[in-house]
């Protein structure tokens, strides 16, 4: 086997205070490498609109506005669970509702306060919609 030589370790401070907290005299900021600038983001695509769901009915006759990608994900697992209910599928029907229960609990406080009042009202529909039709038939 060939020897290998050893290289000494060079050790380089880096920080820019010394323990004192005064500026390093030989202290040298790096340089800034130039960026290039991110491409502008594409025009947002205006999404279908779904048959009527507990979030339309909420907002009928509100003004059209945008709606954030995380808004439309919302929107799309509760389309999917209120057809269920109305399909006669309610364990699919709950487990989008836990899906949407798990979203609202792991992005609490890091999400708009539209994007958490949208999420909180249509959860809160879906729910009573499920009760509903996990309710016991009367008996006659």
């Amino acid at each position: 086997m060939a020897e290998r030589e050893e290289k000494p370790i060079r050790v380089v401070d880096r920080r820019m205070f010394t323990p004192e907290g005064e500026l390093r005299p030989d202290f040298e900021a790096e340089e800034e490498r130039p960026t290039a600038a991110p491409p502008p983001p594409p025009p947002p695509r205006a999404a279908p609109t779904p048959p009527a769901s507990p979030a339309e009915e909420r907002g009928a006759g509100a003004a059209a506005e945008p709606r954030s990608s995380f808004m439309s994900f919302i929107e799309f697992l509760a389309i999917n669970a209120s057809s269920a209910l109305q399909h006669g599928n309610p364990r699919v029907a709950q487990q989008m509702i836990d899906w949407l229960a798990m979203l609202e609990q792991k992005t609490r406080n890091n999400i708009s306060f539209e994007e958490s009042n949208f999420l909180s009202g249509v959860l809160y529909e879906l729910r009573m919609a499920f009760v509903e039709v996990s309710r016991p038939a009367p008996k006659k």
